[in-house]
């Protein structure tokens, strides 16, 4: 099954067209590429009820981002993980397959270094394709609905001053969604990850 993702793609070119306007003023705006892996914490990653029991896979992502005048930096990006979930009842080699995207800002722990720490909090939206999930009433592969959360993480943006940088990460991310068999599912990961980072 293919996912629709043209909401959170008209969301991303909205934020991009947005962002590019402001940015001619005074900031440079910056695409950041991700990959890493998104490790299951929580009951998300050894619970029992049907949903649960999941192991760590791949994530990658895409951000735009937008440094303001003093420490903040508004972003929005779009992103994807692959939970394993044969113990979650999933057929064998099966795998959830989250997308989404998510919005919202990051604070400089320092200014004008080469190396720049910072922290970062936003707002996330999911929506998770899975496979039949044992422990359930009906055939319930499919879409789950779209699922609203947060996450909050820090970073070492490194290569400020040059066009192209690195920007390893950690993030912690909740969102609750509803799978299409009906049971709710509580994702709760940490993300480990490294961006390259393009400024125009």
């Amino acid at each position: 099954m293919s996912l629709d993702l043209r909401t959170p793609l008209t969301a991303l070119i909205f934020s991009a067209a947005l962002c590019t306007a402001v940015s001619a003023q005074d900031s440079r705006l910056l695409l950041e590429l991700y990959g890493g892996a998104a490790q299951p914490v929580s009951a998300f990653a050894d619970g029992t009820a049907p949903g649960e029991g999941t192991t760590t896979g791949p994530s990658l992502g895409v951000l735009l981002a937008l440094p303001g005048t003093g420490r903040r930096t508004l972003y929005a990006g779009f992103t994807q993980h692959r939970f394993g979930c044969e113990d979650a009842g999933c057929d064998p080699d099966g795998e959830y397959v989250a997308t989404g995207f998510n919005v919202g800002l990051r604070f400089a722990l320092l200014r004008e270094r080469a190396a720049i720490p910072w922290l970062r909090v936003g707002a996330i939206t999911t929506r998770v394709e899975t496979g039949d999930l044992a422990g359930m009433q009906s055939s319930n592969a499919g879409l789950s609905k779209l699922g609203f959360g947060f996450e909050a993480g820090a970073g070492v943006y490194i290569g400020s001053r040059s066009p192209v940088a690195v920007n390893p990460s950690i993030l912690y991310s909740a969102v609750n969604s509803e799978l299409p068999g009906g049971s709710d599912l509580r994702l709760r990961y940490l993300t480990a990850r490294i961006g390259l980072v393009l400024a125009f």
